[in-house]
């Protein structure tokens, strides 16, 4: 048993599960001892734990970006049950300052970094699974967030995607409405407002939302994934910002995360799922022509795969694949043959607990991406510095 991130005890290991079992009739997650290890798994030989900094309270999302205009990529973080967003500023040579927490609304779940106001900084954006609040904190351009702005999102949001819909350079909002099986589509209108939400239909239980041009016609298309029924579904955009047609790909089982990333070296992105529940990660080839082939699974170190993200481990330029387990605590490379074809080149501990979400940026400066996890359960973000040869 574990602690949900409302303090009600349920079967789960991670909290973000347990708030959709809880409230939104999402499949449970198996169940696992808190504070499990990640079995024999020892130590990174590709990576060196740096720090772990403590932001917030039952942290879920992770991103990094510039923040202040110094060219370096900072730290940003949600916490759910805190109801905030947390900022790490890069002094330069991986090692992070805090700065004031801020709050975001109740539930702060997905995280997206973007200009939303033209001023040339990075502003803040986080969906609010609780209340279906889109909260947009701005930035007055030195990692300080001065201002917010609240969208009525609806539909339970866990996640929140921005790309120009409609080619006026302005970005807009995709957002997945969970409770009922739908994608809310906001545009932008260039005056810090939106349109009205236009609503297009999705499979049931819609989790993560990813804006991605499949088919290159600079038109992005939104692809979403059903956690209950395992479809990976993609609205199609016919370049005004209106989705109309609907293209539905089976893919597995308990769909969590989505990235995407041209793996095959083909010039197309391609889409990558994590699947909770059976310790996978599937990679979906982008064909080039509007298609997406046949998932490649990949088993991971640990159970339940909460989160992968792409990033150059070897400075080869094929994308490799960092997981993070939320169950076993576990953090898997995959690396890339060059082929789009992966094998586990290392998994080690963490050495939190919890881990939700991971990504990756260049934070000393030495041309090789880092990682930088997500732990709920302790409370923390982790950096890890690469060292790879």
């Amino acid at each position: 048993m574990t602690k949900d991130m409302t303090g009600w005890l349920l079967p789960s290991v991670l909290a973000v599960a347990l708030v959709m079992v809880a409230l939104l009739a999402a499949p449970t997650a198996p169940q696992t001892s808190p504070g499990k290890p990640a079995g024999p798994l020892g130590d990174s030989e590709l990576f060196v734990r740096a720090a772990a900094y403590e932001v917030g309270e039952d942290l879920f999302a992770v991103v990094t970006g510039d923040m202040n205009g110094d060219s370096l990529p900072d730290i940003v973080a949600t916490g759910y049950r805190s109801g905030t967003v947390s900022m790490l500023l890069n002094k330069g040579n991986g090692v992070f300052a805090e700065t004031p927490r801020y709050p975001s609304g109740q539930g702060s779940f997905g995280l997206a970094l973007e200009d939303m106001d033209g001023d040339g900084d990075l502003d803040v954006l986080v969906a609010n699974q609780a209340t279906g609040i889109l909260s947009i904190l701005y930035n007055r351009g030195d990692g300080m967030l001065e201002s917010r702005t609240d969208v009525s999102a609806g539909g339970s949001p866990h996640t929140v995607a921005v790309a120009d819909f409609n080619g006026d350079s302005l970005p807009d909002l995709a957002l997945p409405a969970y409770q009922v099986g739908a994608a809310s589509v906001y545009l932008n209108l260039g005056n810090g407002s939106f349109s009205e939400r236009a609503v297009h239909g999705t499979h049931e239980a819609p989790f993560w939302a990813l804006a991605v041009d499949i088919d290159g016609n600079n038109r992005p298309a939104i692809v979403m994934t059903s956690y209950s029924q395992g479809f990976l579904d993609v609205l199609w955009n016919n370049g005004k910002g209106e989705f109309g047609i609907l293209s539905s790909y089976e893919i597995g089982e308990s769909l969590w995360s989505l990235s995407a990333a041209d793996v095959d070296g083909n010039g197309s992105q391609d889409i990558i799922v994590t699947q909770y529940t059976n310790g996978t990660v599937s990679v979906v080839p982008n064909t080039g022509n509007g298609t997406l082939g046949a998932p490649v699974e990949y088993t991971t170190s640990g159970a339940g795969p909460s989160w992968a993200t792409p990033f150059d481990m070897n400075g080869d330029g094929a994308p490799d694949i960092a997981v993070v387990d939320a169950q076993t605590h576990a953090l898997t490379v995959l690396e890339n043959k060059g082929d789009g074809t992966f094998r586990i080149a290392d998994a080690f501990n963490i050495g939190s607990l919890g881990a939700s979400t991971v990504a990756a940026a260049d934070f000393d400066g030495d041309g090789r991406d880092d990682l930088v996890v997500a732990c709920w359960e302790t409370n923390d973000v982790v950096v890890f510095l690469n060292r790879t040869a």
